[in-house]
């Protein structure tokens, strides 16, 4: 019976180890899009990153109707992060470091946080997240 329960214990004490460095060393920064909803996304296998487009309600409606402009009031930011692989999950990606946050209202674009991947004009960049279809949710 002492046997047992040294046994026990010994599991309880090997499962109840714990890995407190993160996985890398990435320090991972949460994007909140506060009163903006989400509209899109997108995931770009070359170069590993997955994008996300949030907005108001003026945005979401300028995007499903394909305007190439943003309408009036209208407020769309585009959040970049790189993916890794899911360590719960074979074959699942999760976003990993935020790469850029951008930003697009009232037809001008910023650059809010961190660095495009590729250096573009603001106005490629406006076409470029104007060109996103907004997700059907049933």
């Amino acid at each position: 019976m002492n046997r047992f329960f040294l046994l026990l214990l010994m599991a309880a004490a090997f499962t109840a180890c714990k890995n407190e460095t993160p996985a890398n060393n990435h320090t991972r920064i949460v994007f909140d899009a506060g009163d903006l909803h989400f509209i899109a996304s997108s995931l770009n296998p070359k170069l590993k990153t997955m994008s996300a487009v949030y907005g108001n309600d003026s945005a979401l409606q300028a995007l499903a109707k394909g305007d190439h402009q943003p309408a009036a009031g209208a407020v769309l930011k585009l959040v970049t992060w790189r993916y890794h692989d899911n360590p719960q999950y074979f074959g699942g990606k999760i976003n990993g470091e935020l790469l850029s946050v951008e930003t697009l209202q009232a037809g001008s674009w910023q650059l809010d946080f961190g660095a495009l991947q590729h250096p573009a004009t603001a106005a490629e960049r406006i076409s470029y997240i104007m060109s996103y279809q907004p997700v059907q949710i049933p």
